[in-house]
């Protein structure tokens, strides 16, 4: 079974996916900030990352910065967010890419099954290496 780390502080959005991820194949962890998430990682490891960018305590892009100040990881990372902020998806994705940053998922209840795809894609290309 796969473990999914989630971390993200809205609810709403944290639970959606965590109902529409088949429960058969993953566990699905979710903290509600980067702080939070660095803890996470290091008590168990996931998979892979679903990764918010604005939190409170710690934002995504610092994150990131932290996991890069200690070395990395190999733990791919999906940026969460919405498309209104290209930008600064953009810039978390170019700046985490030595740390594990994959690609981008768009932040939506209508989107859900092309998120469980992505992360499904983004497992299955990181378990190939």
């Amino acid at each position: 079974m796969k473990k999914i780390l989630i971390i993200d502080d809205n609810e709403v959005f944290t639970k959606t996916l965590k109902d529409t991820l088949p429960s058969e194949k993953y566990s699905v962890t979710s903290v509600p900030n980067g702080e939070d998430g660095l803890k996470e990682i290091t008590k168990d490891a996931p998979d892979i990352i679903i990764l918010d960018l604005l939190m409170p305590k710690m934002g995504g892009v610092e994150f990131l910065d932290a996991l890069k100040k200690k070395g990395g990881n190999n733990i791919p990372i999906l940026i969460s967010s919405q498309l209104s902020k290209m930008e600064d998806i953009s810039n978390a994705i170019v700046s985490g890419m030595d740390v594990g940053v994959k690609g981008y998922i768009i932040k939506s209840s209508e989107n859900l099954d092309k998120i469980v795809e992505e992360i499904e894609k983004t497992l299955e290309k990181n378990s190939k290496r």
